[in-house]
């Protein structure tokens, strides 16, 4: 914690409090953070503020690097609130604040360890952005995201993007979804109308209410670079290197660190929008020896996709792996109807007959 030591800065502040006067205490900085927010070579910064001490909330400021109050772009109370956590007066929640730059198709996120993660989204711009980062004391699984990007037309600071960010609840607890949520659920509004008291308790209830599936998952852009690069080698005959790149999808740090499959892959490579993406992540766990992510995440994708046929195989070929005959010779045979219905029967490989043959379900 500082105080202001740019005169200018200070004499904004003041012209901004009513009734300014040498008995008003001077505004302490809690967080300052240099940016470029306007999409040209001008450079800003943002700063987070202490407020009156019979409120509470932080003040969130800003302005250009250089100027008087004249040049504030922006001045709010309501961004910031500090909310007495639910489960303990003696802990706060609320919003801390963020700038971040992002190339254009991908928006960087913030994990509740305050780790950083990128993702894939066409519509996102690149440069800086102010994002608001939903804060619980209590919550170690997910928070939000909320990024603000200045428009030149409206000369306001507007919600582009919330998503929530899930961090597996077990195990080495990092991130395994990032979810785009409608902007409609908290209201297409600008930071100088966000009403961050209100926002955060519709941003809790949207967690509770909502349902798998609902919201659009986003994809990581090293997941998703890692399994083209996968297939690129697969198709090369480079199973080696393909089993050593798939080491990479396995959460916890390898050997017998490895998290249960059941916690994660599903939740983390499932894309209800890409199944057959998801597929082929499936169907490489399976070819490398990892049957169990395999079996995890195609039964996620017939799940969602009954009619795909190649996943049955995958599905079947994992099962297999694990000397789960019965399993694997009801998938088989599942594959096996899929193919005779689309009228495909010469395609049938050998083994599924040879596998689903004499055994008892």
């Amino acid at each position: 914690m500082k105080l202001f030591t740019v005169s200018k800065l200070k004499f904004s502040i003041c012209l901004l409090v009513i009734g300014c006067s040498s008995a008003v205490a001077t505004p302490q900085v809690l967080k300052e953070t240099p940016a470029s927010l306007l999409g040209d070579a001008s450079r800003q910064n943002v700063f987070v503020l202490t407020g009156d001490a019979d409120e509470a909330y932080h003040r969130l400021l800003i302005s250009p690097e250089q100027g008087g109050s004249d040049n504030i772009l922006l001045d709010t109370s309501t961004a910031l609130p500090l909310i007495k956590s639910r489960y303990s007066a003696d802990m706060i929640d609320g919003f801390s604040v963020h700038v971040i730059n992002n190339p254009a198709g991908v928006l960087k996120v913030v994990d509740v360890q305050g780790e950083f993660v990128s993702v894939k989204q066409p519509s996102a711009e690149a440069g800086d952005a102010v994002v608001l980062v939903s804060n619980e004391e209590d919550n170690t699984v997910y928070q939000f995201n909320l990024v603000f990007r200045y428009s030149k037309s409206s000369k306001q600071f507007e919600l582009k993007n919330v998503l929530e960010v899930v961090n597996n609840e077990s195990c080495d607890r990092s991130v395994v979804s990032v979810i785009e949520v409608p902007n409609s659920i908290v209201g297409n509004t600008s930071l100088a109308s966000f009403d961050g008291r209100k926002v955060f308790e519709q941003l809790i209830d949207t967690h509770i209410q909502q349902t798998a599936g609902e919201f659009k998952k986003l994809m990581m852009t090293d997941v998703a670079e890692q399994v083209d690069k996968a297939l690129a080698l697969y198709r090369k005959g480079q199973i080696k290197d393909v089993s050593t790149l798939m080491s990479n999808f396995q959460m916890g740090g390898g050997s017998s660190a490895d998290c249960d499959p059941h916690s994660y892959i599903a939740q983390k490579y499932d894309f209800a929008q890409s199944p057959g993406w998801s597929n082929d992540l499936g169907f490489l766990f399976g070819e490398t020896g990892y049957y169990g992510e395999s079996v995890e995440l195609l039964s996620a994708v017939i799940a969602r996709n009954p009619t795909r046929t190649v996943a049955y195989l995958n599905l079947a070929d994992s099962y297999w792996g694990l000397k789960d005959k019965v399993r694997a010779a009801k998938a088989y045979k599942q594959y096996a109807a899929l193919m005779t219905d689309a009228g495909k029967v010469s395609k049938i490989p050998a083994r599924v007959a040879e596998r689903s043959d004499g055994v008892v379900e």
